[in-house]
């Protein structure tokens, strides 16, 4: 099983924190704990902006907590008031993340015998911030974990193999004719990986800069996941495809496809191609940094398609024919938006090149 380093760093931040409290008396450690676990977090900015916040709510909650306690005295109304101030501010000012521990602080607070309230109350704001102050030296000392890097490798690695699924699903169905059988391809893999790698962007948004044109790396995800949603209908109508073909045809029958038809499939075999080297372009762009040029849709290939449909539906009729139409009109849609997803992260790419270009000439 891994560890990780924000498991292994919470670990000793916790040990840290019960020692320091053991060796200055400072009490109730616990909450000095909780403190430092709540405010681990996965990078030192990160950490930093949490313990600021977590820093003022307390001072807030304390306030309140100590004008409520001083006069009128801890008691189920007064304490369900205060958090209800204590969360209307939060709110206002943008502190919400730190709300919880905020009422939590109120509680401890206002939980004081009477007799001993003012000592508590600092007391308990002592704890608070020792755990604050472990947790940001941690974070400090230990690197914390870098997803950028961990992000850019995952989005290149994803971007191959969902391309190359989405080529193989579409190649597939034009060569389906051929077919007696057909195994799906299953994307569960790829579905885990695009799930893990969203999961990683959210971590790394704050190390992204605007050299790292964001809009890019979010272009890049949207159409990793096209790729495999996309994929997987194609590869659901392949199948569909095939066993209709197996179910209404005799054997001499499956051997012959109509000349119109068989103009369809190779101008979607013509846009595979292309699209393939579309992709082919747009990894080099990303892996060796270079510029790829200004692409616009290619008009004069999808008029070559429109022209392959008209012939073949002068040659056939019927809700038989009508359902082989729907499908390749589908295939045809999908291998529209690749190109155009896939040009339109080439011209964004191209325009930063051209940027930068820019800067360095001014």
């Amino acid at each position: 099983m891994f560890i990780g380093a924000r498991t292994i760093k919470t670990g000793i931040a916790v040990t840290t924190t019960l020692f320091l409290c053991n060796l200055f008396h400072i009490e109730p450690a616990s909450f000095a704990v909780i403190t430092a676990v709540v405010n681990m977090q996965p990078s030192v900015s990160q950490s930093l902006n949490n313990a600021w916040q977590q820093i003022g709510v307390h001072l807030l909650a304390a306030t309140l907590a100590l004008f409520i306690g001083i006069l009128i005295g801890a008691n189920p109304v007064s304490i369900g008031a205060i958090v209800i101030v204590l969360i209307l501010i939060c709110n206002w000012i943008g502190w919400s993340g730190g709300i919880v521990l905020g009422i939590v602080s109120i509680i401890f607070i206002l939980d004081s015998p009477p007799e001993s309230f003012l000592n508590h109350a600092l007391s308990r704001s002592l704890s608070i911030f020792v755990g604050l102050g472990v947790a940001l030296l941690i974070n400090r000392v230990l690197a914390p974990p870098r997803y950028k890097a961990k992000l850019l490798d995952a989005l290149q690695s994803l971007l191959f193999n969902s391309s190359a699924f989405f080529l193989e699903s579409l190649h597939t169905f034009i060569q389906a004719g051929s077919l007696t059988s057909y195994q799906k391809l299953d994307p569960q893999e790829l579905i885990i990986q695009l799930d893990d790698l969203t999961m990683i962007y959210e971590h790394a948004r704050e190390e992204i800069t605007i050299e790292d044109n964001p809009p890019i790396i979010e272009r890049l995800l949207e159409i990793c996941r096209g790729f495999i949603e996309r994929g997987q209908s194609i590869t659901q109508m392949t199948a569909q495809r095939v066993e209709r073909r197996q179910t209404t045809y005799s054997e001499a029958e499956l051997q012959e496809i109509s000349e119109q038809f068989q103009g369809i499939m190779n101008v979607l075999s013509v846009g595979h191609g292309k699209l393939t080297e579309l992709i082919r372009t747009l990894r080099l762009s990303l892996t060796e940094k270079k510029r790829s040029g200004f692409y616009t849709e290619d008009i004069s290939y999808w008029e070559s398609f429109d022209k392959a449909i008209d012939e073949w539906n002068r040659q056939v009729s019927g809700v038989f024919y009508l359902r082989a139409l729907m499908e390749v009109s589908v295939v045809a849609t999908e291998l529209r938006w690749a190109e155009r997803r896939t040009k339109t992260v080439l011209n964004l790419i191209d325009k930063q090149y051209n940027s930068k270009q820019k800067t360095r000439h001014t």
